[in-house]
């Protein structure tokens, strides 16, 4: 019986699809660090067994660290049975083509980098398939099951190894990196051979008849050049011969070879200057003709599989709303599955079974599986949920002051009374080029829940500039940088007023990155609208971010008008919040980790001295050991969270006032302390 009829998971989770009991408690932050959640899903090849990922955050009786990743397999009979899991942190996973061993990356004792490991069908222990001397990046089982085509760091040239033996240990900037190389292990001889290719290879693809490699290469391993250089090129692995089949423009995603063995979809931006891969392509494999599978298409196209000569199985995002669809190549329509008011992660397809990773605004990411016209929860990750009070969540649409339409996704209040007014806080997502999916929205640096649980509207716009709308309408910050793209968020702010809901002067904003950016903005250059602001890893001067970055081409091609710093230097002074720092008027927090490299730890610590100078408001900056772009330990996390909240509940209080003494320097850990 294929996974998706099973009778008896239909029956074993009913209680998760029953109404929820009236809750009793709230979120806290230490459930919101401590939150699972599910991360992809491996159905086997013939549909008869079901595997899935899951990020298990450290708790407190942890020793602080990132997330564990661990390995199930979901049985009709027996239910959630591990396989990897623990304090485990595996990747990679795959089915052998035959379906007889589930098979996954993961570095044990010993080994040389994480190696690929087979759980064979009835057996209790993995066994290592291979060794890999220099350790296994991505892998690919070819079709027939006998061999394994992987990507892998190339060796460290000899004098620099010495060199490094002997404790010299410095970096040459964009300079001293060691490229991805291809290799090949056949079963039969238990040998690894490589493949030569002229670059770097950043994902790779086997043709149906395993005798070609589709691979998308780019000229160094630098994530500049992962993000703007990579081509797809066709590997003949028994001959050697290789060449460029699609000069795509920009940035490129997934890639899927058609079962007929001469046509390859994949997913890559309109061109250079789109930020993002979201636009489907179909390629002959012989000639490399390219065919636009998706033109003007306002929407995005996350991830593809084919399921049948002319179909594809794709993941998408039309605004706020995202779908799995099916999409008929000759017709170029899309055939939406049933969905709802949920937020898809993952999907994936083999035999009868139809799986995804989903989550709503009552859970973070679960197993779904669709059968009989019906996504069934398969899942419960965090059983716990079902006795905290979670708030309303809707989307929300409103029209702006230009005449054009713009989303998001709001949480109310808890307890919310029609009538009365309340603080807000604006989530502003980084990228730009990023989007909300209407999901589980509460996390350490998305605050949601917690947030409405205090008693604020909290909002997460999709505001211009942001993906899932076209290409057209996420180009809308270039050339205009905190433009008309910022002033969505003010006219979010009057529709809200408008409507009775938000107190004006109780408006608080928040973010990361780009959204960090977008909280210094609002803080310096806006700061007459915002009574707080929180601003984790932000852009601080436009120009010096540039010039500190790991990805300034991707900079160079995609936001700003292929003009460098020198050949704009008074715009981007203009669009700086270091150029309105003597200005600010919003108290503002401001964190990043030390060890950031895609903006520099001397971005908030500039805007930080700045303010302290220049200003009375009160201004805080936070540094994080060893972190980057973003947190990754959990004890950060927690820190981050906590201070944020207790930030906003400072200034955006009623009768708060923003000349009041930012909130006491130590934090109360009595929460953590007591799950230790």
């Amino acid at each position: 019986m294929p996974y998706a009829k099973s009778t008896v998971w239909l029956v074993t989770f009913t209680l998760l699809l029953a109404p929820r009991a009236e809750a009793q408690r709230d979120l806290s932050p230490l459930d919101v660090v401590t939150l699972r959640s599910v991360t992809g899903v491996y159905p086997s090849p013939d549909g008869a067994h079901l595997a899935f990922t899951r990020s298990e955050p450290r708790t407190p009786a942890d020793e602080p660290g990132s997330a564990y990743h661990g390995l199930y397999l979901l049985d009709d009979d027996a239910g959630e049975q591990p396989l990897a899991a623990g304090q485990r942190s595996v990747g990679g996973v795959s089915w052998l083509p035959d379906g007889s061993a589930i098979t996954f990356l993961e570095r044990r004792e010993g080994d040389p980098g994480r190696q690929l490991y087979a759980f064979r069908m009835g057996e209790r222990e993995p066994e290592r398939v291979f060794l890999a001397e220099h350790g296994i990046i991505q892998y690919r089982w070819r079709p027939d099951g006998a061999a394994v085509a992987f990507t892998a760091r190339e060796p460290i040239p000899a004098a620099r190894a010495e060199a490094q033996r002997l404790g010299f240990r410095q970096s040459v900037v964009d300079e001293d990196w060691t490229g991805i190389g291809l290799y090949l292990w056949t079963a039969a001889s238990d040998t690894v051979r490589w493949l030569p290719v002229d670059g770097s290879v950043f994902d790779l693809a086997w043709s149906p008849d395993g005798a070609r490699l589709a691979l998308a290469v780019a000229p160094r391993p630098l994530t500049d050049d992962g993000y703007m250089f990579k081509r797809m090129r066709v590997l003949d692995v028994r001959s050697g011969a290789r060449w460029r089949l699609v000069d795509n423009p920009g940035k490129l995603g997934t890639i899927a070879w058609a079962p007929d063995g001469r046509h390859i979809a994949y997913i890559s931006a309109a061109d250079a200057r789109d930020p993002h891969a979201g636009m489907l392509y179909l390629a002959e494999a012989g000639t490399g003709t390219v065919t636009s599978l998706t033109p003007g298409f306002e929407g995005m196209v996350h991830d593809l599989q084919w399921i049948g000569p002319g179909q594809l199985r794709l993941r998408i995002s039309r605004g706020v709303e995202s779908s799995v669809s099916d999409f008929d190549v000759a017709s170029r329509e899309f055939r939406d599955l049933p969905g709802g008011e949920w937020a898809f992660e993952d999907v994936a397809t083999a035999g009868p079974t139809v799986a995804a990773v989903i989550s709503s605004p009552e859970h973070a990411s679960e197993v779904y599986v669709y059968a009989d016209g019906a996504w069934v929860r398969k899942t419960d990750t965090n059983p716990w949920l079902a006795d905290v009070r979670l708030t309303r969540q809707e989307v929300h649409r409103f029209t702006a002051s230009d005449g054009a339409e713009i989303e998001g996704i709001l949480l109310y209040p808890v307890d919310f009374v029609d009538g009365r007014r309340y603080p807000l806080v604006i989530v502003a997502h980084g990228g730009p080029e990023s989007h909300y999916n209407n999901g589980w929205m509460t996390g350490y640096s998305s605050w949601g829940q917690l947030l409405s649980r205090d008693g604020y509207f909290v909002w997460y716009p999709n505001y211009r500039s942001s993906t899932g709308r076209g290409v057209a309408f996420a180009k809308n910050d270039h050339g205009d940088l905190m433009g008309r793209e910022f002033q969505d968020h003010l006219d979010a702010i009057d529709d809200f007023v408008a409507r009775g809901w938000v107190d004006r002067g109780r408006v608080g904003v928040g973010g990361g990155s780009y959204g960090g950016y977008t909280a210094a903005w609002a803080a310096t250059r806006q700061t007459q609208h915002f009574a707080a602001a929180v601003s984790f890893v932000p852009i601080a001067h436009v120009a010096t971010k540039w010039l500190t970055t790991d990805i300034p081409l991707e900079y160079y091609f995609v936001h700003y008008q292929e003009r460098w710093p020198h050949e704009q230097w008074r715009y981007l002074e203009d669009r700086s919040p270091l150029t309105y720092a003597q200005d600010c008027r919003t108290p503002l927090l401001l964190l990043g980790g030390t060890d950031d490299p895609r903006v520099h730890p001397s971005q908030p610590f500039m805007l930080y001295r700045a303010v302290e100078a220049a200003t009375d408001t009160p201004v805080r900056y936070v540094r994080y050991p060893g972190e980057g772009h973003g947190n990754a330990s959990n004890v950060y996390r927690y820190d981050y969270l906590v201070r944020s909240l207790r930030w906003f509940n400072a200034y955006l209080r009623p009768q708060a006032e923003r000349s009041d003494a930012p909130p006491p320097l130590d934090l109360d850990y009595s929460e953590w302390s007591a799950a230790r």
